[in-house]
């Protein structure tokens, strides 16, 4: 929408770069710094309100205890105010799919109105995602919109879960909600309520849930409202403008210092669901200016299940990697967000058309799309990138019937605890568990204590996997390995990971990640059954589950860490002695568990010399990973998307 504000033009130059831009003159003389620094940490504690609220309210563990949703602060034209700690794939399109629900209701938007959406084709995520919004209304005028995204434990697919991968379109998936009111002018729809919940398994929890965003969604209405009567809408709204123009200013800023060019990554995804594989995902990022696009041209079609992405994940997919390599204290609303646009053709891998399911877009295709970019990143900004980070592997809904108590009842849980782990960059190791690149570190476990109380499994084992991870200068996290027994009759695994057979990358000399895989192991007959990262297996009485999960990958060049921090690894069980001798050059004598510094110089002249030159980004290949290759034993058998 044009702004009607008086303004006068600028120029900015970073560099070698130079733009005009343009400021608010009238705000640019009445903002008082002080309150302007009072009212953006109110909206953060707003946010941060909503946040602790849901999360402190809500009843399953996918969003109480795994913290799988968002919470954020929109204004009236759906541009976003202020985002608490939450998902990046969550918040960084949630204004895509609050100007659907402001366009499908436009004309009849009203105070006590609450609005809730979970369909990928009115710009959500994906089905998974139930979005609930409310419009703020102060003095008959309408400021703000309070919204939460939470990640449901079900969605009525026909198999038990909220990813179904396997699903061939959207009717398989589960109950698809375009925007819908569940309250109308404070008045409660109980029919429609009614409908929602017959579709879904678990009723009395995804209620408890629904009670959960709704109570944070009226929490930040309630302190917004407070806000206004503060400041008055008009102030209020001057101060809003002066926020958007702040992050616009130091988001320029950001990218005006990287070098203008058009920049290439690609990268691959394991499989479509239903048994295809290698589905190829390529991103151009042009940077112009302080302007950066996304283009994602000469991706592989739309696949025939449902690891294909959403339009809201292909815009969240193509912003979380420049977000991520700009300064983290730039607050992430619209002045921040409009630097950055994408577009992938319709009916590809990158933006399915309807009715083709896109189940897993936030976690699958969306990590893929991500990698894609922090690739071509790699050429422009190599010193701001990161390694490749698992994608999503390892991460199984388990469902059953529990019988622990006095009566059978239905159990499921989204279980995080053998997740995968991130990314090396410049100076810094990778973290393990970081889970997924769409949750970015914001998810999180459930501890073994607490899951063995709530669900009929037990945890055998949960570590960190020695030499698994990405190596380089600096180490990609490592990855995890974890094995699962149930207790209480079979347990229904449905996975729906990525990045096992196309592993997380290395960058500027690291290697990539492991892959990892899973099996279920007969513990009579010893023979294992690997799945591909997705795909439904039955682990009956007698099996465990065993899950390990890809490290992250590297970064810079193995041969530059220093022998300190390679003898600390070896002390922590992180890589063994053999690991440091072969990939680092470093010799470590097995009696003192000392360096040997004059051998360790001669051994890295060595390796130096017989290896090729370092690439800044590697594998640039489908399929690189070789971890179930090496590990398949006579009798093994490995699965692709089982159904």
């Amino acid at each position: 929408m044009a702004s009607k504000r008086r303004v006068h033009s600028g120029s900015l130059k970073v560099g070698s770069k130079k733009i005009n831009r343009v400021h608010n003159k009238s705000n640019k003389q009445s903002v008082d710094p002080i309150t302007f620094s009072v009212i953006l940490n109110r909206f953060r504690t707003i946010a941060e309100e909503m946040t602790l609220t849901m999360e402190k309210t809500a009843w399953t563990s996918i969003i109480a205890l795994a913290r799988d949703f968002s919470c954020a602060i929109y204004d009236s034209k759906a541009r976003q105010v202020c985002i608490a700690d939450g998902l990046p794939v969550h918040t960084n399109s949630m204004h895509v799919v609050l100007q659907e629900i402001s366009k499908a209701f436009e004309g009849n938007i009203n105070e006590g109105d609450v609005i809730v959406c979970n369909d990928a084709y009115s710009s959500n995520t994906h089905v998974g995602d139930l979005v609930t919004a409310c419009p703020i209304f102060h003095k008959g005028k309408h400021m703000f919109w309070s919204m939460a995204k939470g990640h449901q434990l079900d969605c009525g697919a026909y198999v038990p879960t909220s990813v179904p991968a396997s699903a061939k379109d959207v009717w398989q998936e589960g109950l698809q909600l375009p925007p819908i009111k569940f309250y109308e002018k404070g008045e409660r729809r109980d029919d429609v309520m009614r409908m929602y919940l017959a579709n879904m398994r678990y009723q009395e929890l995804l209620y408890g849930d629904l009670m959960a965003q709704l109570g944070s969604i009226w929490t930040g209405e309630r302190r917004l409202i407070e806000l206004a009567k503060e400041y008055g809408n008009g102030e209020l709204n001057r101060y809003m403008e002066a926020i958007f123009d702040y992050a616009d200013r130091r988001m320029s800023e950001e990218v005006l210092s990287m070098p203008d060019g058009d920049y290439e990554g690609v990268s691959w995804l394991d499989t479509d669901g239903v048994g295809g594989t290698h589905i190829e995902v390529k991103a151009k990022v042009s940077i112009r200016g302080d302007k950066v696009h996304v283009d994602y041209t000469g991706s592989a079609d739309q696949t025939a299940g449902g690891n294909n992405c959403s339009y809201g994940v292909m815009q969240a997919s193509a912003a979380v990697p420049i977000m991520l390599a700009t300064d983290p204290s730039i607050p992430r609303n619209d002045g921040c967000i409009r630097h950055v646009t994408a577009d992938a053709p319709a009916g590809s891998v990158c933006n399915a058309q309807y009715p083709a399911s896109t189940a897993l877009a936030t976690t699958g295709p969306g990590d893929t799309l991500q990698e894609a970019v922090w690739k071509a990143l790699a050429h422009a900004v190599p010193d701001r990138v990161m390694g490749g980070n698992g994608k999503d592997s390892n991460l199984p809904m388990f469902s059953g019937k529990d019988s622990r108590g006095k009566k059978t009842i239905d159990w499921g849980c989204m279980f995080f605890n053998g997740g995968p782990a991130g990314g090396a960059c410049n100076g810094v190791d990778g973290w393990p568990l970081l889970i997924t690149s769409g949750g970015m570190g914001g998810l999180k476990i459930v501890s073994v204590e607490l899951s063995e109380l709530l669900y009929p499994f037990r945890i055998d084992r949960q570590e960190i996997g020695i030499n698994s991870m990405g190596h380089g200068e600096y180490l990609g996290g490592p990855g995890v390995e974890i094995q699962i027994t149930p207790t209480s009759g079979a347990i229904e695994c449905n996975l729906f990971g990525e990045g096992q057979s196309n592993p997380p990358h290395g960058v500027l000399g690291g290697t990539h990640g492991i892959g990892g895989s899973s099996y279920k192991e007969n513990l009579k007959s010893g023979k294992r059954t690997y799945c591909s990262s997705k795909g439904r297996i039955i682990i009956n009485e007698g099996d465990v589950w065993v899950g390990y999960s890809s490290s992250g990958g590297g970064y810079g060049d193995p041969l530059k860490r220093d022998p300190k921090a390679v003898l600390e690894s070896v002390f922590a069980g992180l890589i063994s002695m053999q690991c440091a001798r072969d990939v680092y050059g470093v010799i470590i004598t097995a009696v003192e568990m000392k360096i040997d510094s004059e051998n360790t110089k001669l051994l890295r002249k060595k390796l130096f010399a017989e290896r090729g030159p370092l690439k800044i980004t590697q594998p640039n290949r489908p399929g690189a990973s070789n971890w179930v290759k090496k590990r398949l034993r006579p009798g093994d058998e490995y699965l692709i998307d089982p159904q």
